[in-house]
């Protein structure tokens, strides 16, 4: 045997000796945010609060303490939410039309029959 079908032999046995754990870990990890979710759906808006403090402790204790800005310090914007004044005053571009008109619809010059009658046919026996 080669070297490269002894190193593909080897990957595949690694994948099959890793792939169902990871697969399976995956799967109940999904199942229990599933579940989690259902049960954070069902909870009152002060339970719903108390789960979200929960976790914003858990989230702020494992962040590093030199990354978190100060709780006084104000949050930099880099554009201002609200439009300044001279942005208002200009008027805004009319919407674009996203197609070209419709051809007009043409007329029939014949007049058709009523729905009820069958039209006259030479060919068929009466």
């Amino acid at each position: 045997m080669k070297i490269r079908h002894i190193l593909l032999a080897l990957s595949a046995l690694l994948a099959i000796a890793f792939m169902q754990p990871l697969v399976t870990f995956l799967g109940g990890l999904t199942v229990l945010l599933g579940v989690g979710a259902l049960i954070y759906r069902d909870l009152s808006p002060a339970g719903q609060d108390a789960v979200e403090r929960r976790l914003l402790g858990w989230m702020r204790r494992a962040r590093p303490e030199g990354s978190s800005p100060a709780l006084g310090s104000p949050l930099i914007m880099p554009r201002p939410l609200v439009p300044e004044s001279a942005e208002l005053d200009a008027a805004p571009d009319p919407p674009r039309r996203a197609r070209a008109k419709l051809p007009a619809r043409r007329t029939a010059t014949a007049v058709e029959p009523p729905a009820g009658n069958p039209p006259d046919d030479p060919e068929l026996p009466k």
